[in-house]
């Protein structure tokens, strides 16, 4: 009640009807440069690493397992786990060096910039997540002014 526009984070199935999908989400593992590991290119190679799990059943898409089935490693395991209840502590200790960390790719990216961690696998946009960013609307036509802003979030969104 009150709101004209509301961005939403979740599947499509859940978006209500009129939403308008922004943009998605793509994963790839990230870690410290200072970890030295070279680019992830078999299953196997899953045995020697620590990763960095974010353990909310809220959120399946953001779990180890669902990456590794999205890569066919299904099954695969790694030397060990930290697991974490908070997305921002995953990334504080990829960047702490204490492990491999599912980056989320919008968010992680200056990081990446910076040098602060690297991709061990390209992000693939194939490989977008279950869940998507929608703009939802609470009227079908809505005042002049919330369709201006509307237009300018769907085009900065590139949704356009």
């Amino acid at each position: 009640e009150g709101i004209d526009l509301a961005i939403r984070h979740t599947a499509a199935r859940n978006a209500p009807p009129g939403s308008h999908r922004l943009f998605g989400e793509v994963l790839a593992p990230v870690a410290s440069p200072s970890l030295g590991l070279k680019p992830l290119r078999t299953a196997s190679a899953l045995s020697r690493l620590t990763l960095l799990e974010f353990e909310d059943s809220r959120t399946p898409w953001l779990n180890w397992s669902t990456w590794l089935e999205s890569v066919g490693w299904g099954g695969a395991t790694a030397a060990h786990y930290l697991r974490f209840n908070q997305y921002d502590m995953v990334i504080q200790a990829a960047l702490a060096g204490q492990g491999v960390a599912l980056g989320r790719q919008d968010l992680v990216r200056p990081l990446i910039d910076a040098g602060r961690l690297v991709w061990l696998a390209p992000p693939q946009q194939s490989r977008t997540t279950t869940h998507a960013y929608w703009l939802v609307q609470a009227e079908e036509n809505p005042r002049e002014d919330v369709q201006v802003v509307a237009e300018w979030i769907r085009g900065a969104a590139g949704a356009d």
